[in-house]
Parts: C-alpha cells; sequence; structure tokens
C-alpha cells in the first residue's frame, strides 16, 4: 500500500465590522478610505481604525463566520502539490460502471 505525505489544515474565517459614513465621489473610492485606514492602523499595529474627520471604530475580528478542513498531498521535500478532497472521490465511487446491456 503507498503512503502519502499529507497536510491537514483547518482555516478559520473571523469576522468584525464597524461602519463609517464617508464623503466620496463615488463608492469605490469610500472603500478605499476605509482600507487605506484599515492599512494604516496595521501599520500602527492597532485595532483602531481612524479616519481623518475623526471618526474611529475598533475592528477586532474574533466572531468565526466559517471554517474549512482539507488536506494537502506534499512531494518528498514538503512542498504542496494540490488539495485533496476525499468527498468528491467518495462521490465518484457511487458512479455505477456503464455495464453492456444495462439500462441507462
Amino acid at each position: 500500500m503507498p503512503q502519502f505525505r499529507m497536510l491537514l489544515v483547518e482555516e478559520l474565517i473571523e469576522s468584525d465590522s464597524g461602519e463609517f459614513r464617508i464623503d466620496a465621489a463615488t463608492e469605490e473610492d469610500a472603500a478605499r478610505v476605509l482600507i487605506d485606514a484599515h492599512d494604516a492602523a496595521r501599520d500602527r499595529n492597532s485595532s483602531v481604525i481612524r479616519l481623518a474627520d475623526g471618526q474611529t471604530r475598533r475592528i477586532e475580528p474574533d466572531n468565526i463566520v466559517r471554517n474549512r478542513v482539507f488536506c494537502v498531498l506534499l512531494d518528498d521535500s514538503g512542498a504542496e502539490i494540490r488539495e485533496v478532497d476525499p468527498a468528491s472521490r467518495r462521490a465518484d465511487s457511487n458512479i455505477v460502471p456503464d455495464v453492456e446491456g444495462s439500462p441507462p
């Protein structure tokens, strides 16, 4: 029986949010103001988002909104080759082979 080098991965997606009122020409420009403010907060190692007009919100993602568990096949040096989903293999195993003369 072959042996496979596998990596088991669990990803957690956490969420938090804060509402702001932004004066901007477009919604994309408003979003850029927020993303830039978020980047600036990260640069300060802070969770407080500050806008030039004085608005502040604390963004501390701690609500898990989704998780994903999956496996990755590794080569002998530990480099990732591809994700492996055993559920898709199980689904394939439920397919009955086409036998000549059997009804469709």
